[in-house]
């Protein structure tokens, strides 16, 4: 029996509108993505929506945990291992590229930057960031918990990584560049981390 097998109705009904959500922001963007449109893709009416968020900022609110729960799934449930430093450090980069360079992480972002932003907004953008936070530093304090860093510096090479795979995300889109060109910048990346590791 799959996952999606096991979800009550309810739920199902849900993830479908927090997936039809999702889908409307990434192909249409964040300000075309009106309630009654993601209910349409959802194949549910306003009322469905409504009982199941009460509202858009409900609504976007459940997208972002989705996207950060699943985030975090990821993190727990992919093995990072080897005695060799710099091979570790190029499965942890591997790892966050998959998550920072797909749809629902730039769905996220445009959450983020748009009502999240806005003050008379429900939405906790912060609190998801913060929580998401602590569970990658959990991850690389247990991953390199070997190297005998000072934390300050292993801090420093955790926001290198974190902030330079994000910007290769956010500047640029990942599909339009070659795996070479990317592979590349990894590599280069994968350096300068464990430099700062070693």
């Amino acid at each position: 029996m799959s996952a999606a097998d096991r979800l009550s109705k309810r739920e199902q009904t849900r993830l479908r509108v927090i997936q039809a959500a999702i889908d409307c922001i990434y192909q249409e963007g964040f300000n075309a993505a009106h309630t009654n449109r993601i209910a349409e893709t959802a194949g549910v009416s306003w009322g469905v929506l409504q009982y199941h968020f009460g509202d858009k900022d409900g609504l976007l609110q459940a997208v972002l945990d989705h996207i950060f729960d699943n985030f975090s799934a990821a993190l727990e449930r992919t093995p990072v291992a080897g005695d060799d430093l710099r091979e570790r450090v190029e499965q942890v980069i591997e790892l966050i590229w998959s998550l920072v360079s797909g749809r629902e992480y730039r769905v996220s972002v445009a959450i983020l930057r748009n009502a999240g932003k806005d003050s008379s907004s429900a939405i906790d953008g912060e609190e998801k960031i913060t929580q998401w936070s602590r569970r990658t530093s959990r991850l690389w304090d247990k991953l390199f918990a070997d190297t005998g860093l000072e934390p300050g510096r292993s801090d420093v090479a955790r926001q290198l990584l974190f902030a330079a795979l994000r910007g290769m995300a956010d500047e640029i889109n990942p599909g339009s560049r070659s795996k070479k060109a990317i592979a590349e910048e990894h590599a280069a990346l994968a350096d300068a981390v464990t430099y700062l590791l070693s």
